[in-house]
């Protein structure tokens, strides 16, 4: 039992320091509300406005008032190495998960010309970014509210970037971590595409050692990109016969940070890369079967 019960009060512990959380002395609530799936709380503080799915007060989204196109937290930036993955520009996006819509709007404004799709289980979520977070839809975006495997299994087109973003700091659906899950992805790539999941949590806890596993028995290349500054890392595969090296990274990065002219360094992100392809990891393979997600995040690997 201590085995299982102390790492999650250090994990939630750890979730509590490093998340931004906005003291109640200092913020104005502009939304409180329960939809289907989360208690959705949009407060403002300091010139930021800040999106909640539960009652801890981590924060999922934050968004500058003054500058709405600013990524403000460490995932969102290290998101942007992902284009360097490829050798072309995007052409076609999928986005599980919205959230404050920060990702895809940056996307959408520094590849005008990329179709985007994002899919959004509740409709609550859609509307609050809409009305709160500035979130705008461009004339090439497509929100379809529904599950995200659901979507995958229906559709019909191909992207060349699918980016995993539906987990958030204290649960993930179990359903989109699974082998079953990754194959339905994989069918859904071009030939050069990738997949990227943002997941927050510590790397010594089991469920990332399975959730590698995992991705190894369906992709044959399996990246790494830590957000440095916080708990989240960005698990990025494909199936590509070329290998991604750093030193592909730092020959594109470069292009890619005069593009986006962001006010961070890009390069720090690609510094983090790790190929994850061929390292061993002793740990449960997550099938539809057996995802025990929640009590794999709870224990520690050491």
């Amino acid at each position: 039992m201590r085995k299982v019960f102390f790492p999650f009060i250090l994990y939630v512990l750890c979730f509590l320091v490093s998340s931004s959380i906005v003291r109640a002395e200092d913020e104005e609530v502009l939304y409180e509300g329960d939809s289907l799936y989360h208690h959705i709380r949009v407060s403002e503080a300091d010139g930021y406005r800040y999106l909640s799915f539960n009652r801890t007060r981590g924060s999922q989204s934050v968004v500058s008032v003054r500058d709405t196109f600013e990524l403000k937290f460490p995932y969102t930036r290290a998101s942007f190495v992902i284009p360097a993955f490829l050798d072309r520009e995007p052409e076609r996006v999928l986005f599980i998960g919205l959230g404050g819509g920060s990702i895809p709007k940056v996307m959408a404004k520094y590849y005008p010309d990329a179709r985007i799709d994002i899919v959004e289980i509740d409709k609550d979520v859609i509307r609050v970014a809409k009305a709160f977070l500035f979130f705008e839809p461009t004339p090439m975006m497509n929100i379809i509210e529904m599950d995200g495997r659901r979507f995958l299994r229906s559709c019909r087109d191909y992207y060349d970037i699918i980016f995993l973003d539906a987990y958030d700091d204290l649960s993930i659906p179990f359903h989109l971590t699974t082998k079953e899950f990754l194959e339905i992805v994989k069918q859904r790539l071009t030939p050069d595409g990738l997949v990227a999941s943002n997941i927050w949590g510590p790397h010594n806890d089991e469920f990332y050692r399975s959730e590698v596993k995992t991705y190894q028995q369906v992709f044959p290349n399996v990246y790494l990109i830590d957000a440095v500054t916080s708990s989240n890392y960005i698990l990025i595969a494909d199936f590509h016969e070329k290998d991604i090296t750093k030193t592909i990274l730092r020959e594109r990065i470069p292009s890619l940070q005069n593009r986006f002219k962001f006010d961070f360094q890009l390069m720090t992100y690609a510094e983090t890369f790790e190929d994850l392809s061929g390292v061993l990891f002793e740990a449960e393979v997550l099938i539809d079967d057996f995802a025990p997600v929640e009590v794999l995040r709870s224990r520690a690997s050491f």
